[in-house]
């Protein structure tokens, strides 16, 4: 899936309000889980919820076959932890939700609980106080997207000035999702800090389009302090947070290899991170 770099990343920094919708506890504990099997299976999320449980969830944005995925799994994470997980699919697609969430077979009865995050209010994930959770507002249900949207803005701009630009890439990816990057990229000129939208490849059309709608460069490109160049400099900023919670502060040759490494180099190391022992293991 396009966003699953973007949706792993929030998801490990624990969007609270959701977590605590999606199975009424918190997770105490995010559990490395990897299998190097017949071929490498990577769950999106588990954890350990405060009441002892193992807790899965998997993302994801098309209504694609799930049941075997999520069987296997089952049966991964049952034999790891000698116990019966929790298992959930968040979907955050735009078609409407058909993902089967059972098999039912002569020898075989199975089931998992499948929930569209648009059956939560953007609102309860506005009032959280995790940005994780803020974010991930653009997703769900709303009444007003130009409203959530800048409420979204408001509680990004509010962030150190350090992470401000990281939060407002992960933003301007989910915005695709819901089709709303030209709402965001209106709502940022109201905010006091500056990207450049045309430098962002997804957004390169809506500014276009708001360009042809009389509205200077410059004007439109007035939004937050900084300068946010490009979408390798967004998923460059990402990485680094998460080495960062996994490993703690980074030397100076890992910053030098993030900042010269490429798309493709960059998500495969977004996927290492989760795993590794070790900062070498992840940039090997």
């Amino acid at each position: 899936m396009l966003y699953d770099a973007t949706l792993k990343g929030l998801f490990q920094a624990l969007p609270e309000q959701l977590l605590a919708l999606l199975v009424r506890s918190r997770i105490q504990e995010l559990l490395q889980v990897e299998y190097p099997w017949v071929r490498m299976r990577r769950p999106d999320l588990v954890g350990r919820l405060e009441t002892g449980r193992i807790y899965h969830l998997e993302l994801q944005g098309e209504n694609a076959d799930m049941r075997w995925r999520m069987l296997e799994y089952y049966f991964l994470l049952r034999i790891a932890y000698g116990e019966p997980p929790l298992q959930q699919v968040l979907y955050v697609g735009n078609a409407p939700l058909s993902i089967e969430p059972r098999i039912e077979e002569a020898c075989l009865s199975f089931r998992y609980e499948v929930i569209d995050i648009r059956q939560f209010s953007a609102e309860a994930l506005l009032n959280s106080h995790s940005i994780a959770d803020n974010l991930l507002a653009i997703l769900c249900r709303t009444s007003d997207a130009r409203a959530t949207v800048r409420g979204i803005l408001e509680r990004v701009a509010a962030q150190p000035e350090v992470v401000r630009r990281d939060w407002l890439a992960n933003l301007l990816v989910l915005s695709k999702l819901r089709r709303l990057q030209e709402l965001v990229s209106e709502e940022s000129r109201s905010m006091p800090v500056t990207i450049d939208l045309s430098d962002i490849r997804e957004f390169r059309e809506a500014f276009a389009k708001v360009q042809t709608q009389g509205w200077e460069k410059g004007k439109a490109q007035g939004l937050v302090e900084g300068k946010l160049e490009g979408k390798l400099e967004g998923e460059v900023a990402l990485l680094r947070r998460l080495l960062e919670r996994r490993f703690g502060s980074l030397p100076g040759w890992v910053i030098e290899r993030l900042q010269s490494a490429s798309t493709d180099t960059l998500e495969e190391w977004g996927v290492r991170v989760l795993n590794a022992q070790t900062l070498e293991e992840v940039l090997s």
